[in-house]
């Protein structure tokens, strides 16, 4: 039963040492159970009122709120847990604080193993009057949980592992099944009341699964309602189906997860079954998205199902914002037409030459064809909405279009794509930039008019790496070299060498953000032969160094 179980929370601000902590020994052979972690006192404190502890595992140095101050909290308000400090040799002063505030003992860090470590908590656990009875405790069944919650750490299952899941899941496919809370504020829960269901079950009465061990503490309501939900659907296959399930994995308010364990044979009846289930999440519009990962053949690749394909399925509904239901199988998009590459050379060529109207309806059949776009995360294709909008503004701004006020909103427009739900949202993003981007355009009266000038321009823009001079210049446009700089000088708004100046420094500042270059190799690509001058240069237009713009680039500051 679980209350022989002494339970034990571990706190450590480390994930890496609280799985080791986890995976020391088998804790419920031992007759321990970890209940709960936290990554700071003030995370621990929050769930002792819930999970109940017996005793507290703490490190020492930890941010938000310290061993230390956690251990005076701990006995405050809940004097009968008893605690444990993990500790360096450097922090034997904390160490001396925690036990003036109760702690029961403590161990060094570099000699923590499994033996020590469960030497003090049996010994702990022996002075715990509820507990009397506990080194009985060797012979408790080990839990399916206990497995599961291993495997999902990544650690490699031993035989008393296998022998569990085997007598748990006769048969011999596996598959996954999630479900995720919509984030919607405002939306009437359509859910129901929280059901009372068991933790596992099974599609066989005669030959059920044995019930698994209680959570320490209870599901959070949503987590229940949507667990109960997702149990009585799958309780509606006939009778004798040849299929188990079990929920005894991390389940959270947001997230709740389902092992399905079934004969190879009924794999089609079982998607069927979990297609329905999509059918009514869209039916009835309920605030769920559901997942089904691949089917697979051994339990160890539950890892691989918990951790990656799921996950990845869930975050497709990025892309399909109607769908429900995400399976590998499923290929339906929203999107009738094809696949629309996009060709970010001829994007970008077509900036250069000003051919804005082909830019962006280059750009428009791509957010059309979003959905149907394959392997593409949410961030990756935020980032690339996000670098176009900066591409387009940059091409209207060096061709002296009326865009600063697009360019002053900018971040805004980077800020909305970021925060955008799904694909139709950051879509209507985009096509209202690229309305503002058409009227810049369209109200464009350029003041010097020229087509010699603008002659002028491309021709800097496309040869700003080479050794330029205005006498070169003036000897390729068959100009007088005084004459041109006063001409260049009278239809810009700034002369010759500070033109080719600011235009290798932005380009300069497009290396450093996106490359990987060192700060001379830029220098060299963007036509300085000379590093010192190409600093001094960067420093006076953009008031740091170039170094330091890379610092703020790669930090997520502004670096303009």
């Amino acid at each position: 039963m679980v209350q022989s179980y002494c339970k034990v929370l571990i706190v450590d601000d480390e994930l890496l040492a609280r799985q080791g902590i986890k995976h020391l020994f088998d804790w419920e052979s031992e007759g321990f159970m970890v209940v709960g972690e936290a990554a700071n006192g003030k995370e621990a404190l929050a769930l002792i009122q819930s999970l109940q502890p017996h005793i507290v595992i703490t490190d020492i140095v930890m941010p938000v709120m310290d061993g230390e101050e956690l251990s005076r909290h701990i006995k405050a308000g809940y004097p009968d847990i008893e605690i444990v400090v993990l500790s360096s040799f450097s922090e034997f002063e904390y160490v001396r604080s925690t036990f003036q505030s109760g702690a029961a003992d403590y161990i060094l860090k570099p000699k923590l193993d499994a033996g020590h470590l469960l030497a003090i908590l049996k010994k702990i656990a022996a002075g715990i009057p509820s507990l009397q009875g506990l080194g009985n405790s060797n012979a408790c069944e080990r839990s399916l949980r206990a497995v599961l919650d291993k495997l999902i750490a990544g650690y490699a299952l031993n035989e008393e592992d296998e022998a569990v899941s085997k007598e748990r899941f006769p048969y011999a496919s596996y598959a996954l099944l999630a479900l995720e809370r919509e984030e919607t504020s405002g939306r009437r829960d359509r859910l129901g009341p929280a059901s009372s269901m068991p933790i596992s079950g099974s599609l066989l009465p005669d030959t059920s699964v044995t019930a698994s061990q209680a959570p320490a503490s209870p599901l959070p309501m949503h987590a229940a309602q949507m667990l109960g939900w997702a149990e009585s659907r799958l309780r509606s296959l006939p009778k004798g189906a040849p299929v188990v399930f079990s929920s005894e994995l991390p389940q959270d308010d947001g997230l709740v997860r389902l092992l399905l364990n079934f004969d190879e044979s009924y794999e089609a009846p079982l998607i069927a079954l979990v297609k329905q289930l999509g059918e009514e999440l869209e039916t009835h519009d309920m605030p769920l998205f559901a997942a089904l990962s691949p089917t697979f053949r051994q339990i160890t690749e539950l890892t691989k199902a918990y951790h990656a394909e799921v996950p990845k399925l869930l975050e497709s509904r990025f892309f399909h914002p109607h769908g429900r239901m995400f399976m590998e199988t499923e290929s339906e998009t929203g999107y009738d037409g094809e696949p629309v590459p996009f060709d970010v050379t001829a994007f970008n060529r077509e900036l250069n030459e000003q051919s804005f109207a082909h830019a962006f309806g280059r750009l428009r059949l791509f957010l059309a064809a979003l959905p149907a776009t394959p392997r593409m995360s949410i961030q990756e294709c935020k980032s690339f909405l996000g670098h176009q909008v900066f591409a387009i503004i940059l091409a209207l701004l060096r061709f002296e279009y009326p865009a600063a006020k697009l360019d002053e909103r900018k971040y805004d427009y980077f800020r909305s794509i970021h925060e955008a739900k799904h694909v139709d949202e950051a879509e209507g993003v985009l096509l209202r930039f690229l309305e503002e981007a058409e009227a810049c355009v369209a109200d464009r009266s350029r003041p010097s008019g020229s087509q010699s000038m603008h002659k002028l321009l491309t021709y800097i823009q496309e040869h700003y790496a080479e050794p330029l001079s205005l006498a070169d210049m003036a000897a390729h446009f068959h100009f007088n070299p005084s004459y041109l700089s006063n001409y260049f000088a009278s239809h810009n708004k700034e002369g010759f060498s500070e033109h080719v100046n600011r235009v290798r420094i932005e380009k300069a500042c497009e290396l450093l953000r996106n490359g990987d270059m060192t700060i001379s190799e830029v220098s060299s690509q963007v036509g300085y032969s000379d590093h010192s001058y190409f600093t001094k240069v960067f420093r006076k237009l953009k008031g740091i160094s170039p170094s330091q713009y890379r610092r703020n680039a790669q930090d997520g500051r502004d670096a303009r």
